[in-house]
C-alpha cells in the first residue's frame, strides 16, 4: 500500500511518499509496546503562564526518578509536580536546562521506577510504525493512563522553523511523524517503536502565528542522550546572544544599555526574574513595569531566571525596542519600552 504523507512545515510543503506496511495483525505487538511505555511516561503540572497551559509530559530515564521533559514556562512556577503512572504525586526539582535543544532534566524522590534506556534503537525509515505517549489536554491527572497515538515516520531531517513569532532555537535533527502531537500537554512525551523502545522525546509545539502552520516531531533519542550526558558533566547549553557591534577606535565607546530595572537576585540556585526595583524616571517605569513583576520573556525569548534575563538583554543597544512579557499576580502583561543608555 502506498501512503502519501503531507507535512506543511512553517509555510513550506514537504511531501513524502513511503511504502507503509500494514499494522500488525491481532494487536499483540501494540499491546506489548503500550504496556511497556505507559509506566515510563509521567504527567507534569506547574505554572500556567500566558499560552503555556501549566501541564505537560515527561519520560523517566532512571529508576531513581530522573525525568526528561521539554523546557517551558510551566517549569517556572513555585511548585512543580510529577504524577507517575500509579497516581502518586511527587515534588520535582529542575536539575539542568538546555535552551538550544529545549529540554530539561527533572528529579523526583523515588526508587524502583520503570525507565527508558537512552541507547539508540535500530534506525527508523519513512513508513515505520511508531507510537506516541503523553498527556494531551490534561486528560490524565491521577492514575489514569496516558494517551497513546499510532502513526508512521515521515522523515528524519533538521528542524528549521519559528515558534509563534520568534525563531525556534533548535535547528538539529528531528523525526517527523504523522501522529498529531503538536497539542497542549503532549510535549515531553515519548515516541517509541513497536518494541516499546524510546526513539525520541516529543518536542515543544512549533506553531508559526504568521502562517498558521505547525509540525509534529520528536527529538531523536541520540539528542536526548547527549543532553543528559552534558547535564551529568555539569554543562548547560544556552542560546547564543549576538555580540554588540564594535565601534571604530576613533569613535566614542558604545554606551551600555540601561532599562532602569533591578532584579531580586538573592536566593538559591534557581532565581526567577522578579523585579525588585524600577528606577524613577526610567523607560521601564514610564512603560508601566512594577515591583514584583515576574519577567517571562524579552523580545520573544523565554526568561527562566535572572541569569537568562541578563543574557537576553546583553545584546541590546541604546534605542532598541524592548518588549517584556511579565506575570503580575494572575495576569500576563506586555510592557514595551525603548532601551536607554547607562
Amino acid at each position: 500500500m502506498t501512503h502519501a504523507l503531507l507535512h506543511v512545515v512553517l509555510g513550506l510543503s514537504c511531501i513524502t511518499t513511503a511504502q507503509v506496511p500494514p499494522p500488525p495483525a491481532g494487536g499483540g505487538p501494540l499491546d506489548a509496546a503500550i504496556v511497556r511505555v505507559t509506566p515510563r511516561v509521567v504527567k507534569i503540572f506547574g505554572a500556567r503562564i500566558g499560552r503555556d497551559h501549566g501541564y505537560g509530559s515527561g519520560v523517566i530515564i532512571s529508576a531513581d526518578g530522573r525525568i526528561v521533559t521539554t523546557l517551558s514556562l510551566l517549569l517556572e512556577g513555585q511548585t512543580l509536580k510529577v504524577v507517575t503512572a500509579d497516581g502518586v504525586e511527587h515534588a520535582a526539582s529542575i536539575v539542568a536546562r538546555d535552551e538550544v535543544r529545549q529540554l530539561a532534566l527533572l528529579k523526583i524522590a523515588a526508587n524502583g521506577l520503570a525507565a527508558f534506556e537512552l541507547s539508540s534503537p535500530p534506525a527508523l525509515k519513512p513508513g515505520d510504525w511508531v507510537l506516541s505517549a503523553g498527556n494531551p489536554f490534561q486528560v490524565a491527572q491521577g492514575d489514569e493512563p496516558v494517551s497513546i497515538g499510532l502513526g508512521v515516520v515521515s522523515a528524519e531531517t533538521n528542524l528549521s522553523g519559528r515558534r509563534r513569532a520568534a525563531d525556534y532555537p533548535y535547528t538539529g535533527p528531528v523525526v517527523l511523524v504523522d501522529v498529531l502531537v503538536a497539542t497542549p500537554g503532549y510535549a515531553g512525551g515519548a515516541l517509541v517503536d513497536l518494541e516499546g523502545r524510546l526513539v525520541g522525546v516529543i518536542g515543544n509545539a512549533v506553531i508559526n502565528d504568521l502562517t498558521n502552520t505547525w509540525i509534529n516531531y520528536a527529538l531523536p533519542v541520540a539528542e536526548v542522550a547527549a543532553f543528559v550526558e552534558a547535564a551529568d558533566r555539569g554543562e548547560t547549553q544556552r542560546v547564543a546572544t549576538p555580540a554588540p557591534a564594535e565601534t571604530p577606535a576613533e569613535a566614542v565607546a558604545a554606551a551600555r544599555v540601561d532599562l532602569g530595572i533591578r532584579l531580586f537576585e538573592i536566593g538559591g540556585r534557581n532565581k526567577p526574574a522578579f523585579v525588585e526595583r524600577v528606577r524613577m524616571g526610567s523607560a521601564a517605569r514610564e512603560a508601566g513595569l512594577q515591583r514584583d513583576d515576574l519577567i517571562i520573556s524579552v523580545n520573544g525569548r523565554t526568561v527562566g531566571d535572572c541569569e537568562a534575563f541578563h543574557a537576553a538583554v546583553a545584546g541590546l543597544k541604546p534605542g532598541d525596542a524592548v518588549e517584556l512579557v511579565v506575570k503580575r499576580k494572575n495576569e500576563l502583561k506586555t510592557i514595551r519600552l525603548t532601551a536607554g543608555a547607562e
